[in-house]
């Protein structure tokens, strides 16, 4: 344990009151410290991007289809999804759209199901975003989506997984 975590009285590690306001900070010091705080503050945190090539496994009707979802900056996507059965892909399906990330929720509006027009609107809230992985629920019907981001916009083998 650290001397703070197993600090007891008289511990000859922890500092006293009487230490701690030797200690003070000089003015230039306490000055320093507010312009870091204040640079902190005002830089913003490296935000989550959605952008690039995603591949998850499941669908809300079927456990065994997989999927592509490529996210581009202007707000479009594209996606691909596909089901194997020993070895081979026996059902494929693409969808493009638009997208939008806003306040933890990410929406998916298609414009076309393997290129004729159609429409789906999809809602899901991010439940975790990280640099080489999200977790997305759509709330109708309730489903996890786990998408792990990948280099190229490839699927596995149909002998790996689904």
């Amino acid at each position: 344990m650290s001397a703070i975590g197993c600090r007891i009285l008289n511990f000859p590690i922890a500092p006293t009151v009487r230490e701690l306001r030797l200690a003070r900070l000089t003015p230039s010091m306490l000055l320093a410290v507010i312009v870091a705080a204040a640079l902190v503050r005002a830089a913003p945190a490296a935000e989550f991007s959605f952008v690039g090539n995603w591949y998850g496994v499941g669908e809300p009707d079927d456990p065994n289809i997989s999927y592509i979802d490529s996210y581009s900056a202007d707000g479009t996507f594209h996606s691909e999804f596909r089901k194997c059965e020993h070895g081979e892909v026996v059902w494929k399906q693409t969808e493009t759209g638009k997208w939008t990330m806003k306040n933890g929720v990410l929406r998916m509006i298609s414009d076309t199901i393997d290129g004729k027009p159609d429409r789906f609107d999809n809602t899901y809230s991010i439940e975790l975003a990280g640099p080489n992985e999200f977790h997305a629920r759509l709330l109708q019907p309730d489903f996890l989506f786990v998408e792990k981001r990948i280099a190229k916009f490839e699927f596995p083998p149909c002998y790996v997984g689904a």
